[in-house]
C-alpha cells in the first residue's frame, strides 16, 4: 500500500533542459537528467545527484511524526547557506522513495526551462560580466575619455578667449 501511494503521488519527468536553480542566489543546484521524482504531498523534487554548489550537513535524525526515526543530512546551498532540503541515508518503509536522493524543497528552488524566452535565470544586474562584455566597457570608456579631454581643451580655449589679457599681471602687481 505504501509503494502505490508514493508512485501515484510523483509526478511524471519534467521537460528536457530543466535546470533547478537556488531560489536566493540562483546557482544551479541540479538539473533534470538526474531526476528521480517529483513528489507533491512532501513538496519536494527528488534527484540523484546535485551540483558542487549544495552542501550536506552533519548527519541528524528526525523527529517529525511523519518521517520520525529517519537519518539525514541537511542540504543547503554553498554560495548562500540557503536551506534546500534532506538527504536521507535511512527511513522508515513507508518512505523507502526518498532514500539515498536528494529531497529538495520545491521553495527552496526555481525552475529554469531552456529555451523558455521569457525566463531569465539572472537579473541583468546580476549577470556575471563576460570578457565581451568587459572589452566593450574598457571601449566606451576610451571614448569618453577621448571625448573628455576635447572638451576640456575647447573649455581651456575658451576660458582663455574670455579672460582679459592682462588680468593676470595686474594681480601679481596688486599682492606685491
Amino acid at each position: 500500500m505504501a509503494d502505490l501511494y508514493a508512485v501515484t503521488s510523483l509526478q511524471s519527468r519534467p521537460a528536457s533542459g530543466t535546470v533547478y536553480i537556488c531560489c536566493n542566489c540562483r546557482v544551479p543546484v541540479g538539473d533534470n537528467s538526474d531526476w528521480s521524482g517529483k513528489h507533491n504531498d512532501d513538496n519536494v523534487v527528488l534527484l540523484r545527484v546535485v551540483t558542487q554548489f549544495v552542501k550536506r550537513g552533519k548527519l541528524m535524525t528526525s523527529r517529525d511524526p511523519h518521517d520520525a526515526g529517519s537519518r539525514y543530512r541537511l542540504l543547503s546551498c554553498n554560495n548562500c547557506s540557503n536551506v534546500l532540503g534532506r538527504f536521507y541515508s535511512s527511513t522508515p518503509a513507508h518512505l523507502e522513495y526518498k532514500l539515498n536522493l536528494f529531497n529538495i524543497d520545491n521553495n527552496a528552488i526555481q525552475e529554469y526551462i531552456f529555451g523558455l524566452s521569457y525566463q531569465q535565470a539572472i537579473e541583468t544586474s546580476e549577470a556575471p560580466i563576460t570578457l565581451e562584455l568587459c572589452d566593450s566597457y574598457e571601449e566606451e570608456l576610451k571614448k569618453q575619455k577621448l571625448l573628455l579631454e576635447m572638451l576640456l581643451k575647447r573649455l581651456s580655449k575658451l576660458e582663455d578667449e574670455i579672460s582679459p589679457t592682462g588680468q593676470g599681471s595686474s594681480e601679481n602687481k596688486m599682492t606685491a
